[in-house]
């Protein structure tokens, strides 16, 4: 995988997480934690390399119960439901990352909080930028 590859990966992550790393960090014993969050962020914003700021920060995923990872775990099926397929999802708005996040109705539009804008909608058809 090539080094910018790595980049787009690794901030795609981090944007993902910057809202519950946030909250994880609140309080005074996140401080120097956080200061870390915002110096990625300001690194993102000017264009910098940011992969090795990301792994600086070395996240820790509490474990559930069973010892899985919440962040892997799936949600449960809805049987009987009917959904119509996915047509596309929600991308960097600056395209600086390869996040994808998908929506449902109803809920908000996933936002970036690296560049503190709503991810753009890329339909499936869209050539990639």
């Amino acid at each position: 995988m090539g080094e910018q590859q790595v980049e787009r990966d690794s901030l795609a992550r981090f944007c993902a997480d910057i809202g519950p790393l946030r909250a994880l960090l609140r309080g005074p014993a996140g401080a120097a934690a956080r200061a870390q969050v915002e110096l990625v962020i300001r690194a993102a914003r000017r264009g910098e390399p940011v992969a090795e700021l990301i792994a600086a920060l070395d996240p820790t995923d509490a474990a559930d119960v069973d010892g899985e990872s919440s962040r892997d775990a799936l949600p449960p099926r809805l049987s009987g439901v009917a959904l119509p397929p996915v047509t596309g999802g929600y991308v960097c708005p600056v395209d600086l990352c390869n996040r994808v996040e998908s929506r449902r109705a109803g809920s908000p539009v996933p936002r970036c909080d690296v560049h503190q804008q709503a991810l753009r909608f890329h339909t499936d058809g869209e050539p990639p930028r």
